[in-house]
């Protein structure tokens, strides 16, 4: 389809009405009515009555580490130490010595305890390198440890023992990493898996991406917006990055907040927060700050309070929220981007893990919502399911692995849970809707909307528009 122009959905359910059509362009919906008249040469899609929805965007997603992750070993199933030593070795054996391997979803909850000694037994001559479930951390092998020149390293998140030895756990220190060791995927494969990745996701209905990844530079984002003009990846995207980066030429990507990833361990002061806050908003600029404990909420609350209210800025996941602090969320007027599908996929380790306390707190977006806090949600791939149907019926069913309901005050209805990846890509605050003026990308369903959400899944999705291209489900006719 040439770029100027239109495509005419047809036969299509729109804001609870049957028999709409809709005329979107490559950048926005020109037209929704009935009978609306052909153009010449205008491609048509007949949605067969099934609804049309505003396409999902992933409000919180890694793509390198996500098209890296799907070239590594997953040790995610591995049920004990046991079962994560086999895993490892056969993986090991089938390399050449000194090839690299590199695996993912280690947990020491299931997996046991992790050094580079322990790792060196069942890797043999490779070079290894391990990242824990939460991406936060990795470990590597003695000769691993090696190349990247650890030992002569002065960096905090190198840990040593009471020698000053690596231990071969390195915390937070994934662009230290790719500077010493490279990345494990050339260019060009890196664009052949990103590519399959954003037409299996537009096959689901996603039409946006925001990639949280945190300390962003400009090579980066030029490749990205290379990457969009050239097609590779034909889904909006917005480029979480610090202040004072060039605004990408494509017209499909932008820079959005500042990422700002806090740990426990050295939680800053809520001032200096705060003055990093004020020093972004002056920049122009939001902040998106990382949040998985009650102790990085208390920091980050503490210091946009001392703002006044917030500027559209994010708290990102919101893993845990203690009483009260909702409605001081609402009162900032910040918006939350949490992980729903955290509860379908790891809702059984929180069951064992978390003080029977804090599990009501845990992923509130309910809560959240009710207090009138805008609430949007991510995947957090691959660090959770990519799927976002997966993460819409976890926010619904707050069902564990095992089918247990963890905090069943936090079950959303199959609309609101929806609602929460149709908000806008540069402002979740916003809802996007099947309307003129409107972005012009679109999910077309099989059914009609009430029917799909009795059982949201990707099953459900006929096509995805974006651009005014169509891109049909992989999931059969």
């Amino acid at each position: 389809m040439n770029r100027g122009q239109s495509l005419l959905v047809i036969n299509a359910e729109v804001g609870g009405q049957a028999g709409r059509e809709i005329r979107v362009s490559a950048a926005r919906i020109l037209q929704v009515g009935a009978r609306l008249a052909r153009r010449h040469g205008e491609a048509v899609l007949d949605a067969a009555g099934g609804a049309v929805i505003p396409g999902l965007h992933d409000h919180h997603v890694h793509l390198r580490a996500l098209v890296a992750a799907r070239q590594s070993v997953d040790v995610s199933a591995a049920a004990d130490p046991a079962a994560f030593d086999r895993i490892i070795t056969q993986a090991a054996a089938a390399l050449g010595p000194g090839a690299w391997l590199r695996v993912t979803g280690w947990t020491e909850t299931s997996a046991g305890y992790l050094d580079r000694y322990r790792l060196d037994k069942l890797t043999g001559a490779n070079l290894a390198r391990v990242q824990h479930r939460s991406g936060a951390m990795w470990v590597l092998n003695s000769a691993a440890l090696r190349q990247a020149s650890a030992a002569d390293s002065d960096l905090a998140g190198i840990e040593r023992d009471d020698r000053g030895v690596p231990t071969g756990r390195l915390l937070r220190l994934d662009g230290w990493l790719r500077d010493r060791l490279g990345s494990s995927l050339s260019a060009d494969s890196f664009r052949t898996q990103l590519a399959d990745f954003a037409r299996r996701s537009a096959c689901l209905g996603v039409t946006g991406f925001t990639d949280t990844t945190p300390n962003r530079d400009q090579p980066d984002v030029d490749e990205f917006t290379q990457l969009s003009s050239a097609g590779v990846i034909p889904q909006r995207l917005v480029l979480m990055a610090p202040p004072g980066l060039r605004e990408p030429a494509a017209d499909r990507v932008s820079l959005g907040p500042r990422k700002v990833i806090l740990d426990d361990a050295a939680l800053p002061e809520a001032a200096e927060l705060a003055s990093l806050a004020r020093a972004t908003h002056q920049a122009g600029s939001r902040l998106a700050v990382h949040c998985v404990t009650a102790e990085q909420l208390l920091i980050t609350v503490a210091a946009l309070e001392e703002l006044g209210r917030a500027k559209g800025d994010r708290i990102e996941h919101a893993s845990v929220v203690p009483p009260g602090y909702p409605a001081r969320l609402a009162q900032l007027g910040v918006v939350v981007v949490t992980q729903p599908g955290f509860i379908g996929v790891r809702g059984d380790d929180y069951l064992r893990d978390v003080a029977l306390t804090e599990q009501a707190w845990l992923y509130p977006a309910a809560t959240l919502a009710r207090a009138g806090v805008a609430v949007a949600a991510g995947t957090d791939a691959p660090f959770g399911p990519s799927d976002p149907w997966r993460c819409v019926t976890s926010a619904v069913t707050r069902r564990t692995p095992a089918g247990q309901v963890l905090g069943p005050a936090e079950q959303m209805s199959p609309q609101q849970a929806l609602q929460l990846f149709l908000t806008a890509p540069e402002d979740p605050r916003r809802a996007r809707t099947v309307a003129p003026g409107q972005p012009g990308d679109l999910c077309v369903l099989r059914v009609p909307l009430r029917p799909f959400l009795a059982q949201p899944s990707a099953e459900g999705v006929r096509a995805c528009i974006i651009g005014a291209q169509v891109f049909p489900s992989d999931h059969g006719s």
